[in-house]
């Protein structure tokens, strides 16, 4: 076991996860993205309800995250920044592409938090508060937001996807990408 992380330096970064289920015995080594590959095969093999569930689980993946806001969000000393304007999308998208960009933030450890305060929108969009209400009230409803607090809301998983698969391809055309 390492003592300091002066320790780590000059060394490469190797997981090793040992799994016992039942009589089977299994160790996978190398980075941790390819061991959380090798044991998610690895279950879904031994447990096919698993493989099964896993068809139906919606998540964030941060590697996809990150490669899919590539040229539209960048990551900064001061945190997740757009880079590209936003003009031309509605309200509601333009709330959502904020809310998934404190995800983002959160995700990477620029943030100690992944929600915004309904002020911060306020600011963030230009639209008025009955505007920005509506529509976070929408989002609520169609489960693409949360209610986290007074006044503070977080984009939720159902939404970062949409933002994936509807807002992002309207930014990119902006980029011709």
């Amino acid at each position: 076991m390492l003592d300091s992380p002066q320790e780590l330096s000059g060394t490469e970064h190797s997981l090793e996860v040992t799994i016992r289920y039942g009589n089977l015995e299994k160790t996978m080594t190398g980075s941790p993205e390819i061991v959380a590959k090798e044991v998610f095969a690895f279950l879904t093999s031994v447990i096919p309800q698993l493989q099964l569930a896993s068809r139906l689980a919606l998540s964030t993946d941060l590697s996809a995250l990150t490669k899919a806001v590539e040229g539209i969000m960048a990551v900064t000393p001061e945190g997740v920044v757009l880079m590209v304007s936003p003009d031309g999308l509605t309200d509601r998208e333009l709330i959502l592409l904020h809310l998934a960009r404190a995800n983002l933030s959160h995700l990477v450890g620029k943030s100690d938090k992944d929600t915004l305060q309904a002020s911060e929108l306020l600011l963030l969009t230009k639209r008025t508060s009955g505007t920005v209400a509506g529509r976070l009230s929408e989002l609520c409803r169609e489960n693409l937001a949360e209610r986290k607090g007074k006044g503070e809301y977080r984009a939720t998983t159902l939404g970062v996807h949409v933002f994936q698969e509807q807002i992002l391809p309207k930014l990119k055309m902006k980029l011709g990408v």
